[in-house]
């Protein structure tokens, strides 16, 4: 880590007989936030570059981004962090005009002394990291009760708004008409397929714990209140909640143990069935 002090101006130009403070300098990495016809094309096709070396000079007042992309100063007034070697601070620049800047260190001690400097002033806010902890699974929804009510209520909403279109479109003839029912099998025929059918198919998938919420992660992300564990075999458990149920299958016995353990530590309420 290159870290020294720099003396910069108050409106970041050469030093001429203004008023100077001294800043810690960080060597970093900041996010693009543009990109120019080429690069776009260049992202789409060979992933692109997203982040750029970047110089972060501070002090607990200010934060100086300078970069080849722009350079950018503020005041902080909000520390985010997004992983244990990167944080998005935010604040204002010059006026009122908002900024913001995620950066990203070579190593999560010299994020840890950067940020401490910006901690110092006592306005800005700090959201720590929220620790997550993932197990892979293979993950297949099991139709219940409650789930099979929400998405036929789902469903009548649709039917009703693809009637509205297909009399819409019937008043213009023989081929409205053929084009509406083609928009009805895209508009009710897919989400119904998607829902009752791959959703049902075993997916590679994540069981993701965020602090207090429990998150099974596959095709989508759904949020899950459990209410019980039903054990099916050694590596693998139904994980029933209110309209939803999931039966879930481990690598290996011993992680489906870890996993259950860490969902009644989210929830004691959880009841567990054997085998």
């Amino acid at each position: 880590m290159r870290r020294h002090h720099v003396v910069l101006s108050r409106d970041s130009r050469p030093l001429v007989a203004q008023e100077a403070s001294i800043l810690d300098s960080f060597e970093a990495e900041v996010k693009r936030s543009w990109f120019t016809l080429r690069e776009s094309l260049r992202a789409a096709t060979k992933a692109g570059k997203l982040w750029t070396p970047a110089i972060v000079a501070i002090n607990e007042n200010r934060v100086q981004i300078l970069s080849s992309e722009a350079s950018i100063e503020l005041r902080p007034r909000r520390l985010i962090w997004t992983a244990p070697n990167s944080f998005r601070v935010t604040g204002f620049g010059n006026g009122s005009r908002f900024h913001r800047g995620y950066l990203r260190f070579k190593s999560s001690e010299q994020a840890a002394q950067a940020a401490s400097i910006i901690k110092r002033n006592s306005s800005v806010i700090e959201e720590r990291l929220v620790p997550v902890e993932e197990f892979p699974v293979q993950a297949r929804l099991l139709l219940s009760g409650g789930y099979v009510m929400i998405q036929l209520s789902a469903f009548l909403v649709r039917g009703i708004v693809a009637a509205v279109i297909l009399i819409f479109l019937g008043g213009f003839g023989t081929f409205g008409i053929f084009l509406g029912i083609a928009g009805i099998i895209a508009y009710i025929g897919l989400p119904f397929w998607v829902v009752f059918v791959r959703a049902r198919r075993p997916t590679q998938g994540w069981l993701r714990f965020e602090e207090t919420s429990i998150v099974v992660r596959s095709s989508d992300w759904v949020y899950v209140s459990p209410k019980t564990i039903e054990w099916k075999t050694p590596e693998a458990f139904v994980l029933r909640g209110p309209g939803s149920k999931y039966e879930l299958s481990f690598p290996t016995a011993q992680e489906a143990s870890h996993a259950s353990m860490k969902i009644r530590a989210v929830n004691p309420l959880v009841q567990e069935v054997p085998m």
